[in-house]
Parts: C-alpha cells; sequence; structure tokens
C-alpha cells in the first residue's frame, strides 16, 4: 500500500513539473506590443484647434460599446504598430461614442458603425471609410 502512495506522489509531482516547465516556456513567447498606445481626444472643437495648429487633418472613429467590429478595430487594427505609426504622425484623433454624443454623430450622418471620417482642420469631411476595415485595409486608405 505504502509503494502505491509513492508512485502516485512521484506521478503527480512529475505532472505538475512538466505543467509548471510549460507555462514558462508559453510565457516567453508572449509578445509585448511596445509602441505606445494611441491618444484619442472627444471634443470635436479641441481637435479642430489641434488640427490647424499641427496643419494636420482628423481621424474621427464613429463607436459604440455594443459594436463587435468596432471592438475587433480596437483589436487588431488601431493595435498595429504600423498603424498606430501612420495615425499619429498624421491625424489629430478622435474618437465618437455615439450613444453619448448623437448630435455628431447625425451632424457627420454616421449611422452605420463603424464610421471613421477624415475632416480638415474646418470641420469638413475629407474621406469617409464605412464598416470594418482589417490592418491592411486602413492602411491602404489612411
Amino acid at each position: 500500500m505504502n509503494k502505491y502512495f509513492v508512485w502516485m506522489a512521484v506521478i503527480f509531482i512529475s505532472l505538475l513539473m512538466v505543467i509548471v516547465a510549460v507555462s514558462s516556456l508559453n510565457s516567453n513567447e508572449t509578445k509585448t506590443d511596445t509602441t505606445p498606445s494611441l491618444q484619442w481626444g472627444t471634443d470635436i472643437n479641441q481637435a479642430m484647434q489641434e488640427a490647424k495648429n499641427t496643419n494636420k487633418s482628423i481621424f474621427v472613429d464613429f463607436y459604440a460599446d455594443w459594436c463587435s467590429y468596432c471592438q475587433m478595430m480596437d483589436d487588431e487594427a488601431f493595435s498595429s504598430p504600423e498603424v498606430k505609426g501612420k495615425l499619429t504622425q498624421n491625424y489629430v484623433l478622435l474618437k465618437v461614442y455615439v450613444d453619448q454624443n448623437p448630435e455628431l454623430s447625425t451632424q457627420y450622418k454616421a449611422y452605420s458603425l463603424p464610421t471613421i471620417i477624415i475632416l480638415d482642420s474646418n470641420g469638413n469631411e475629407v474621406k469617409r471609410i464605412v464598416g470594418y476595415q482589417s490592418t491592411e485595409q486602413l492602411l491602404n486608405q489612411i
């Protein structure tokens, strides 16, 4: 009977060691994104003033928490180092939560989500991108 418990303990400890070893290997393989996160503004007037001061266009992301494609764009396209670099270099960033800002959504006719509108520094529409965009698709349009 004692031999049985000894063997069970040896097997249990061996399995535990294998699990710890495998989990430490997986954690070493995890990539860390070292690019800074995007700094989104929420005030259109402030964005227009900043765009005038920096001679940039305004990149407006109309979104909602309940929009699954909006969340996918946040997790994928807007997390890409290439997209982050291009957006930061060329645009003043504005994120508009349509449920909390229906007036701005109506003003720019952002009825489908996600909708991205590129504005000049006076708030005039330059380009409209409607629907989910992969990283590659977004890079080709901005």
